[in-house]
């Protein structure tokens, strides 16, 4: 677990030095509409080839950045051939050709030296929406399996307000920092929110319902594809959370059960309650009984540790990997009051920072050894197109 983490985290910081125009900055994204990308194939093999480790870092970065801009451009959306595409990831990238699209199929999935399906998506081309801001389009969604649940297995969150208190951790890796902000009121509408995260046996159930393009083939997301092209989990890992997805993989599945992700201030407001519980379960430090155990990096059944659960029932709020948000990250945002002192059913920011790869909030960020890690106003995010011990749940 520790070095997919990492691993992570090193893509994420090749991210930073990606210099986006001042529109950009400024979070105006607009100039992307009706664009899309289309996946190119230069003649050669070098461009297929990473920059050797013993580079300058600098000189790595301009070598993947003239990569990118190689092997992804930008085109008009009237002007792509929809029918040829690749699906990978949850996102449907557009080629400029049949043989291309075969090259791309033809990566190899797993490399040292070379480009990698994976890579090419969680590096290359977040590289290329830094720049440009042009969100990748999310595959189609299949099947009507997940919406005949409906509220099923779902807890009704009633509505009503809690207070950001103006003081809250966030964190890199396993390290913990301290940010103070405005303290204001959110109010929130009633919703329901799944009672546990979504499981690696649910999301097969996803995966196998026409929806093939949203699996991570990497040995540490625990879903495996048989011979006939069924997804499958071992069953001791059936109820386990799922993890390695990224964010367009956990908007899809939501929309295939009929529901979306929730917003940071809905699981906010589940997790800590108007009361304004420092945990899930209330104010009581972690201890062995409530998953604390798990920020070891270890995973168990999402319906594990009862006394961990909100006075409401929800499962699994602090630990047993991270949970998705619908909102992009901002800080500047959440630690800004509005003018009346109420947020009514935030959203979010428009956007997020282009340097970072336009990130997207998770909560319930359980990789350190420190009680703070599992605070209800412990904020972390991530660039979507990246992955690591980062699961979800749904509401609506």
């Amino acid at each position: 677990m520790k070095w997919l983490l990492l691993w992570e985290i090193a893509v994420a910081v090749l991210v930073v030095t990606v210099k986006p125009t001042d529109a950009q900055q400024q979070g105006d994204t607009a100039s992307a509409a009706g664009k899309v990308y289309l996946l190119a194939c230069p003649k050669g093999e070098d461009v297929w080839k990473l920059p050797p480790q013993d580079l300058h870092w600098q000189t790595q970065h301009k070598m993947l950045d003239e990569k990118a801009g190689q092997l992804i451009k930008v085109a008009e959306r009237a002007n792509v051939d929809r029918s040829l595409y690749i699906d990978t990831e949850g996102l449907r990238l557009y080629v400029e050709s049949s043989e291309c699209r075969e090259r791309f199929r033809q990566l190899p999935a797993e490399s040292e030296d070379r480009i990698t399906l994976a890579y090419f998506v969680r590096n290359l081309l977040l590289r290329r929406y830094s720049a440009t801001g042009i969100e990748p389009d999310r595959i189609p969604v299949n099947g009507e399996a997940g919406k005949k649940l409906d509220t099923e297995g779902m807890v009704l969150i009633k509505g009503g307000e809690y207070v950001r208190p103006g003081h809250y951790y966030t964190s890199q890796s396993a390290e913990l920092g301290e940010r103070t902000g405005d303290r204001y009121r959110v109010r929130i509408a009633s919703f329901y929110m799944d009672k546990y995260k979504v499981t690696n046996g649910e999301y097969c159930l996803f995966l196998n319902d026409g929806n093939p393009g949203y699996w991570n083939s990497a040995p540490w997301s625990n879903i495996e594809r048989d011979q006939d092209g069924r997804f499958f989990v071992d069953a001791d890992k059936a109820r386990w959370p799922v993890i390695a997805v990224n964010w367009y993989q956990a908007a899809g599945y939501a929309e295939w059960a009929g529901k979306r992700l929730p917003t940071e201030a809905e699981w906010e407001f589940a997790a800590a309650g108007p009361e304004g519980r420092t945990y899930p379960w209330g104010n009581d430090p972690p201890d062995q009984t409530r998953g604390y155990s798990l920020i070891s990096g270890d995973y168990t059944a999402v319906d594990a540790f009862p006394a961990g659960a909100t006075p409401d029932g929800v499962f699994g709020l602090a630990g047993n990997a991270a949970e998705w948000c619908a909102d992009f990250y901002s800080h500047e945002y959440y630690d800004k009051a509005p003018t009346d002192g109420l947020r009514i059913d935030p959203k979010g920011p428009a956007t997020g920072s282009p340097a970072q790869g336009y990130p997207r909030m998770f909560k319930g960020f359980c990789q350190g050894r420190r009680p703070e890690f599992l605070q209800c106003t412990k904020r972390h995010a991530r660039a979507p197109l990246l992955t690591a011990a980062i699961g979800f749940r749904c509401v609506k």
